[in-house]
């Protein structure tokens, strides 16, 4: 979920040798308590403006499930008469390929030797679970590693934001990013490496947790409560909450500020299709709240 630029020197941070392995018990939470404000439910929202034909934003969830597909009617039927679809970044084979390149560590570096041998030795046999062999894995950066252990085991299904584009390009619609592909990896690449290695460490001692949570998340989705989404992101801080909030602020607040900048254009032409994913939605910071701060009439339609 999800991301700063806050980097630390180089010599700021404690050697990689330093760091033992240790499990932190996940806080007693209890019962999630549920976010409510303007925008706390609804997937599909219709954006005007005086002088603006109307475009629709709709709220994605990154995985492949058959409950995702297909597209519920009232969405399938806005997309279908949209002119052109907006995703976060492309997605195509030349994004990917790009993206690629920002995951693996410079030459002469290694996996091990960023965040310990022991936290790796954990980490490998997991990582295998998404077809990433060991000797793949000695080449990535921490921060890959974490957000993979955060996502379910790939399936053979298409996540929903490809099945978007793909949809569009079938049908001859135009499609366009809101980030580039350098953008993304930098907001996870941005965070400090002492903050990369501790979520990596979060996301192997709690990976069992992490995926009943992620079971959680697609239930709030498939149920449009944007609300309760939000509460199951920010639910768990096990090792502290300075990370985790710069993380937020890295990943999802400060993205959605760039996000709604550069909507400006896509939304004064109109008709556009605006696929992101649903957690940049809510809130007070959220995408709708910020766009209706600029004079937008954001209303639900599904």
């Amino acid at each position: 979920m999800s991301i700063v630029a806050l980097v630390l020197l180089i010599g700021a941070w404690s050697p990689p040798s330093v760091w033992a392995f240790d499990c932190e018990p996940l806080p007693a939470t209890g019962s999630v308590a549920r976010h409510s404000g303007r925008f706390d439910s609804g997937l599909l929202f219709q954006v005007t403006k005086a002088g603006y034909p109307g475009s629709h934003v709709f709220g994605t969830i990154h995985i492949g499930d058959p409950r995702v597909l297909p597209l519920p009617e009232p969405v399938a039927d806005v997309f279908e008469k949209s002119r052109g679809l907006v995703i976060e970044v492309m997605l195509d084979e030349g994004g990917l390929a790009a993206f690629s390149t920002h995951m693996l560590l410079e030459p002469g570096k290694t996996l091990p030797t960023e965040i310990g041998q022991p936290l790796f030795e954990r980490a490998a046999p997991l990582l295998e679970r998404y077809a990433i062999p060991r000797e793949a894995a000695l080449r990535l950066r921490p921060w890959v590693v974490f957000t993979t252990l955060n996502l379910p085991p790939p399936t053979d299904l298409v996540a929903l934001d490809l099945a978007l584009m793909d949809k569009a390009r079938e049908s001859g619609k135009a499609v366009q990013g809101l980030e580039s592909v350098e953008e993304q990896a930098a907001a996870l690449g941005g965070l400090p490496l002492n903050d990369q290695i501790a979520l990596l460490n979060d996301a192997v001692c709690h990976y069992d947790a992490i995926q009943l949570e992620v079971a959680g998340l697609l239930r709030a989705y498939l149920d449009r409560d944007l609300g309760m989404l939000m509460a199951l992101a920010e639910r768990y801080q096990a090792s502290g909450q300075d990370r985790y909030s710069r993380l937020m602020e890295s990943l999802l607040w400060k993205r959605n500020r760039i996000m709604v900048e550069r909507m400006a254009p896509r939304l004064a032409g109109g008709s556009s299709f605006i696929a992101i994913g649903a957690l940049h939605l809510a809130g007070e910071r959220g995408v709708l709240a910020l766009l209706e701060g600029l004079g937008y009439r954001v209303s639900r339609v599904y």
